[in-house]
Protein backbone atom coordinates (compact mmCIF):
# COMPACT_ATOMS: atom_id res chain seq x y z
CA UNK A 1 0.00 0.00 0.00
CA UNK A 2 2.54 2.55 0.95
CA UNK A 3 4.43 1.92 -2.30
CA UNK A 4 1.40 2.08 -4.42
CA UNK A 5 0.76 5.55 -2.78
CA UNK A 6 4.13 6.41 -3.07
CA UNK A 7 4.24 5.37 -7.09
CA UNK A 8 1.26 7.16 -8.15
CA UNK A 9 2.49 9.94 -6.32
CA UNK A 10 6.06 9.80 -8.06
CA UNK A 11 4.27 8.74 -11.75
CA UNK A 12 2.27 12.68 -10.91
CA UNK A 13 6.14 14.42 -10.22
CA UNK A 14 7.10 12.92 -13.71
CA UNK A 15 4.53 14.06 -15.94
CA UNK A 16 4.98 17.76 -14.45
CA UNK A 17 8.53 17.60 -14.87
CA UNK A 18 7.85 15.94 -18.54
CA UNK A 19 6.03 19.32 -19.49
CA UNK A 20 7.77 21.59 -21.59
CA UNK A 21 8.74 25.39 -20.04
CA UNK A 22 9.58 28.42 -21.90
CA UNK A 23 13.13 28.59 -20.54
CA UNK A 24 13.77 24.94 -21.27
CA UNK A 25 12.31 25.42 -25.20
CA UNK A 26 14.83 28.32 -25.16
CA UNK A 27 17.93 27.53 -23.62
CA UNK A 28 19.91 23.44 -23.67
CA UNK A 29 20.03 22.11 -20.96
CA UNK A 30 23.86 21.18 -19.52
CA UNK A 31 24.26 17.18 -18.87
CA UNK A 32 23.80 15.96 -15.49
CA UNK A 33 27.40 14.14 -15.66
CA UNK A 34 30.43 14.29 -17.62
CA UNK A 35 30.51 12.06 -20.86
CA UNK A 36 34.15 10.81 -20.18
CA UNK A 37 36.01 9.38 -16.99
CA UNK A 38 34.54 8.16 -14.07
CA UNK A 39 30.56 9.06 -12.36
CA UNK A 40 30.60 9.06 -8.43
CA UNK A 41 27.46 8.14 -6.50
CA UNK A 42 26.39 9.54 -3.04
CA UNK A 43 23.58 8.90 -1.04
CA UNK A 44 21.69 8.52 1.71
CA UNK A 45 18.94 6.08 3.07
CA UNK A 46 16.78 6.93 6.11
CA UNK A 47 15.00 4.13 7.56
CA UNK A 48 12.12 3.54 10.44
CA UNK A 49 12.19 -0.16 11.56
CA UNK A 50 12.66 -2.17 14.75
CA UNK A 51 15.21 -1.44 17.28
CA UNK A 52 16.77 -4.93 17.76
CA UNK A 53 15.84 -8.36 16.09
CA UNK A 54 12.32 -9.92 17.11
CA UNK A 55 11.38 -5.78 18.60
CA UNK A 56 8.00 -4.43 18.72
CA UNK A 57 9.41 -1.07 19.54
CA UNK A 58 10.55 1.04 16.10
CA UNK A 59 12.60 3.44 15.70
CA UNK A 60 14.41 5.86 13.18
CA UNK A 61 18.03 4.86 12.00
CA UNK A 62 19.99 5.99 8.56
CA UNK A 63 23.08 5.34 6.38
CA UNK A 64 25.11 6.47 3.54
CA UNK A 65 25.80 5.20 0.67
CA UNK A 66 29.07 5.62 -1.95
CA UNK A 67 29.94 4.05 -5.88
CA UNK A 68 31.46 5.21 -8.74
CA UNK A 69 31.63 3.91 -11.84
CA UNK A 70 33.08 4.74 -15.48
CA UNK A 71 30.94 7.19 -17.54
CA UNK A 72 30.62 4.36 -20.36
CA UNK A 73 29.40 2.02 -17.76
CA UNK A 74 25.67 1.46 -16.61
CA UNK A 75 24.75 2.40 -13.52
CA UNK A 76 24.31 -1.64 -12.28
CA UNK A 77 21.71 -3.26 -10.13
CA UNK A 78 21.81 -2.62 -5.96
CA UNK A 79 18.68 -3.61 -3.53
CA UNK A 80 18.66 -1.05 -0.67
CA UNK A 81 18.82 -4.40 1.84
CA UNK A 82 22.43 -4.99 0.23
CA UNK A 83 25.27 -4.51 2.76
CA UNK A 84 28.19 -1.97 1.34
CA UNK A 85 30.46 -4.27 -1.20
CA UNK A 86 33.45 -4.03 -4.00
CA UNK A 87 33.36 -6.42 -6.94
CA UNK A 88 36.77 -8.53 -7.14
CA UNK A 89 34.91 -10.27 -9.43
CA UNK A 90 32.75 -8.15 -11.76
CA UNK A 91 31.02 -9.52 -15.40
CA UNK A 92 27.33 -9.64 -16.89
CA UNK A 93 26.78 -12.59 -14.93
CA UNK A 94 28.38 -12.83 -11.58
CA UNK A 95 30.41 -11.09 -9.25
CA UNK A 96 31.91 -11.81 -5.90
CA UNK A 97 33.96 -9.73 -3.53
CA UNK A 98 34.50 -8.58 -0.20
CA UNK A 99 31.39 -7.42 1.82
CA UNK A 100 30.68 -5.30 5.13
CA UNK A 101 27.64 -4.07 7.52
CA UNK A 102 26.65 -2.84 10.96
CA UNK A 103 24.49 -5.03 13.35
CA UNK A 104 23.31 -2.58 15.64
CA UNK A 105 22.78 -4.97 18.48
CA UNK A 106 20.71 -4.92 21.15
CA UNK A 107 21.15 -1.68 24.83
CA UNK A 108 18.30 -3.10 27.05
CA UNK A 109 18.56 0.43 28.85
CA UNK A 110 17.33 2.48 26.16
CA UNK A 111 14.54 0.75 24.24
CA UNK A 112 12.37 -1.17 26.11
CA UNK A 113 11.95 -0.98 30.40
CA UNK A 114 10.55 -4.72 30.40
CA UNK A 115 14.28 -5.64 28.71
CA UNK A 116 15.43 -4.42 31.96
CA UNK A 117 18.06 -7.40 33.26
CA UNK A 118 19.04 -8.75 29.91
CA UNK A 119 22.22 -9.48 28.65
CA UNK A 120 23.29 -6.56 26.25
CA UNK A 121 24.10 -7.41 22.82
CA UNK A 122 26.96 -5.26 21.91
CA UNK A 123 26.94 -3.16 18.15
CA UNK A 124 29.59 -4.98 15.78
CA UNK A 125 31.07 -4.84 12.08
CA UNK A 126 30.40 -7.32 9.87
CA UNK A 127 32.98 -8.53 7.59
CA UNK A 128 32.92 -11.38 4.49
CA UNK A 129 32.31 -12.23 1.11
CA UNK A 130 29.35 -12.02 -1.36
CA UNK A 131 28.49 -13.65 -4.67
CA UNK A 132 25.88 -12.58 -7.02
CA UNK A 133 24.35 -14.20 -9.90
CA UNK A 134 22.48 -12.73 -13.17
CA UNK A 135 20.00 -15.92 -14.39
CA UNK A 136 18.99 -12.94 -17.00
CA UNK A 137 21.29 -10.35 -17.00
CA UNK A 138 19.81 -6.77 -15.97
CA UNK A 139 16.81 -8.42 -15.02
CA UNK A 140 16.89 -11.35 -12.77
CA UNK A 141 19.27 -12.61 -10.28
CA UNK A 142 19.99 -14.19 -7.04
CA UNK A 143 22.96 -12.63 -4.16
CA UNK A 144 24.35 -14.56 -1.19
CA UNK A 145 26.39 -12.74 1.43
CA UNK A 146 28.58 -14.21 4.40
CA UNK A 147 29.84 -11.77 7.46
CA UNK A 148 31.07 -12.83 10.69
CA UNK A 149 31.07 -10.24 13.39
CA UNK A 150 34.41 -8.63 14.63
CA UNK A 151 34.05 -9.60 18.05
CA UNK A 152 35.29 -12.93 19.31
CA UNK A 153 31.35 -13.81 20.63
CA UNK A 154 30.34 -12.99 16.99
CA UNK A 155 28.92 -15.75 14.88
CA UNK A 156 28.56 -16.46 11.21
CA UNK A 157 25.28 -14.88 8.96
CA UNK A 158 24.55 -16.04 6.01
CA UNK A 159 21.41 -14.03 3.86
CA UNK A 160 20.49 -14.95 0.99
CA UNK A 161 18.00 -13.49 -1.71
CA UNK A 162 16.72 -12.88 -5.02
CA UNK A 163 15.50 -9.86 -6.86
CA UNK A 164 13.70 -9.26 -10.19
CA UNK A 165 14.38 -5.71 -12.15
CA UNK A 166 11.85 -4.20 -14.76
CA UNK A 167 12.65 -0.88 -15.63
CA UNK A 168 9.49 1.38 -16.92
CA UNK A 169 9.84 4.62 -18.68
CA UNK A 170 11.79 6.51 -15.38
CA UNK A 171 10.72 4.40 -12.93
CA UNK A 172 12.67 0.82 -11.37
CA UNK A 173 11.21 -1.66 -9.86
CA UNK A 174 12.31 -4.26 -8.29
CA UNK A 175 11.86 -7.20 -5.10
CA UNK A 176 12.12 -10.77 -4.26
CA UNK A 177 12.30 -13.44 -0.95
CA UNK A 178 14.53 -13.21 1.67
CA UNK A 179 15.85 -15.72 3.75
CA UNK A 180 18.20 -15.18 6.77
CA UNK A 181 20.52 -17.88 8.82
CA UNK A 182 23.01 -18.20 11.95
CA UNK A 183 25.16 -20.13 13.42
CA UNK A 184 24.61 -20.88 17.20
CA UNK A 185 26.98 -18.13 18.40
CA UNK A 186 24.51 -15.58 16.68
CA UNK A 187 21.79 -17.09 17.94
CA UNK A 188 22.32 -16.91 21.11
CA UNK A 189 23.66 -13.56 21.22
CA UNK A 190 20.72 -11.93 19.94
CA UNK A 191 17.93 -14.47 20.87
CA UNK A 192 19.48 -16.51 23.92
CA UNK A 193 18.49 -15.82 27.76
CA UNK A 194 20.96 -17.08 30.38
CA UNK A 195 20.12 -18.25 34.40
CA UNK A 196 21.09 -15.43 35.24
CA UNK A 197 19.59 -13.09 32.97
CA UNK A 198 16.16 -14.96 33.58
CA UNK A 199 16.51 -14.49 37.59
CA UNK A 200 16.87 -10.93 36.96
CA UNK A 201 13.88 -10.20 34.45
CA UNK A 202 10.61 -12.01 35.53
CA UNK A 203 8.99 -11.98 32.04
CA UNK A 204 11.39 -14.37 30.45
CA UNK A 205 13.01 -17.87 30.93
CA UNK A 206 16.39 -19.38 30.47
CA UNK A 207 16.64 -20.11 26.77
CA UNK A 208 19.70 -21.42 24.22
CA UNK A 209 18.74 -20.86 20.70
CA UNK A 210 20.45 -23.25 18.44
CA UNK A 211 21.67 -22.35 14.70
CA UNK A 212 19.77 -22.69 11.72
CA UNK A 213 17.00 -20.15 9.94
CA UNK A 214 16.02 -17.29 11.46
CA UNK A 215 13.82 -15.55 9.21
CA UNK A 216 12.08 -15.44 5.84
CA UNK A 217 10.80 -12.57 4.26
CA UNK A 218 9.94 -10.25 1.30
CA UNK A 219 11.54 -7.28 -0.49
CA UNK A 220 10.46 -4.59 -2.72
CA UNK A 221 11.69 -1.05 -3.82
CA UNK A 222 10.87 1.63 -6.57
CA UNK A 223 13.28 4.06 -7.88
CA UNK A 224 12.23 7.48 -9.85
CA UNK A 225 15.27 8.90 -12.33
CA UNK A 226 14.40 12.98 -11.66
CA UNK A 227 17.45 13.63 -14.52
CA UNK A 228 20.52 11.42 -15.09
CA UNK A 229 22.00 13.01 -11.78
CA UNK A 230 19.24 12.57 -9.30
CA UNK A 231 16.96 9.53 -7.90
CA UNK A 232 14.58 8.35 -4.87
CA UNK A 233 14.16 5.30 -3.61
CA UNK A 234 11.39 4.02 -1.63
CA UNK A 235 11.73 0.85 0.53
CA UNK A 236 9.88 -1.69 1.95
CA UNK A 237 11.05 -4.73 3.69
CA UNK A 238 9.43 -7.89 5.98
CA UNK A 239 11.11 -10.55 7.70
CA UNK A 240 9.01 -13.37 9.78
CA UNK A 241 10.83 -14.54 12.18
CA UNK A 242 10.75 -18.28 12.34
CA UNK A 243 12.55 -21.64 14.72
CA UNK A 244 14.23 -20.48 17.99
CA UNK A 245 14.37 -16.72 16.96
CA UNK A 246 10.77 -16.94 17.04
CA UNK A 247 10.25 -18.93 20.13
CA UNK A 248 12.89 -17.12 21.83
CA UNK A 249 11.49 -15.09 25.30
CA UNK A 250 12.58 -12.43 24.01
CA UNK A 251 10.68 -11.95 20.90
CA UNK A 252 7.85 -14.21 21.94
CA UNK A 253 7.14 -12.68 25.41
CA UNK A 254 8.46 -9.31 24.79
CA UNK A 255 8.56 -8.67 20.96
CA UNK A 256 6.96 -9.94 17.77
CA UNK A 257 7.92 -12.76 15.18
CA UNK A 258 6.96 -9.76 12.65
CA UNK A 259 9.24 -7.28 12.03
CA UNK A 260 8.73 -4.25 8.73
CA UNK A 261 11.66 -2.03 7.79
CA UNK A 262 10.69 1.16 5.89
CA UNK A 263 13.03 3.21 4.04
CA UNK A 264 13.72 6.22 1.70
CA UNK A 265 16.72 7.37 0.37
CA UNK A 266 18.47 9.92 -2.18
CA UNK A 267 21.43 9.76 -4.44
CA UNK A 268 23.33 12.11 -6.51
CA UNK A 269 25.78 11.15 -9.15
CA UNK A 270 28.16 13.51 -10.73
CA UNK A 271 31.29 13.77 -12.91
CA UNK A 272 34.99 13.44 -12.01
CA UNK A 273 38.21 13.07 -13.80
Amino acid sequence: MVLALACFALIGAARAADLPTEASQQKPQAPDVLTNGWIITIGAMAEYEPRYEGARVYGPTGYPSFSFRRSNEPREFSAPDDNMDYALIDTPTFKAGPVASIDGGRYVSTIDARLRGLDNYPWTVQGGVFLEYWFVPEQWRARVELRHGLHAADGFVVDLGSDYVQPWNKFTFSGGPRLSLADQKEMNLAFGVSNVAAQRNPYVTPFRADGGVKSVGLSTAVSYDWTDAWRTTLYQRYDRLVSDAATSPITHRLGSRNQFTLGLGFDYSFGAF
